[in-house]
């Protein structure tokens, strides 16, 4: 009687290798899946501000109302939360229509204001009272964001920021990607 060979045991190398790169192929596009939702969540948010902004343009428009827009901080030009309010009888007053947009956790609203001569020479009447809301911009009725400025959107785990500014043409605000330096 012959002896036959014993039957192998184990997996073979090839075949060891091939699970290998299925596994790592896996992966990598569950990595890459991962990073992309990430992105369109900031993208979201984003879109959304710019929604905000312009519904609120056009809220003044519609009205025949000026509204502002509030910083929450200390520091009214950086704001995690962005208040609208109404000029009504030489005063602003928070609106409760639109909401506040409030902003992600990892998110920073930053204004930059842009100064001219002509605003630096008037005096402002709200100035010398003291729980006075004064707003950063405001949506006047007729198309025009005063002062002119720039809001900057930047997320902490993200090297991404977006600007938005008045686009005069459109009578609208516009969003711009741009890549931190």
């Amino acid at each position: 009687m012959r002896s036959s060979p014993g039957r192998q045991t184990g997996f073979t190398l090839i075949e060891i290798a091939v699970v290998v790169v299925i596994l790592a192929t896996i992966s990598g596009m569950s990595v890459f899946a991962i990073n992309q939702a990430f992105d369109r969540r900031y993208q979201s948010q984003a879109e959304n501000l710019l929604t905000w902004l312009n519904q609120l343009s056009e809220q003044a428009a519609l009205e025949g109302v000026a509204y502002g827009i509030v910083g929450d901080a200390e520091d009214s030009q950086e704001s995690k939360n962005l208040q609208p309010v109404a000029y009504f009888r030489q005063h602003w007053f928070v609106t409760s229509y639109p909401e506040a947009f409030v902003l992600d956790n990892q998110a920073k609203a930053e204004w930059t204001v842009y100064s001219s001569a002509e605003y630096d020479e008037i005096e402002d009447p709200l100035a010398a009272e003291e729980d006075a809301l004064i707003p950063l911009v405001a949506m006047l009725p007729d198309g025009i964001m005063e002062p002119a400025g720039e809001l900057l959107l930047s997320f902490a785990s993200n090297p991404l920021t977006y600007s938005y500014s008045w686009d005069v043409e459109t009578s609208s605000m516009v969003m711009k990607k741009i890549s931190k330096p």
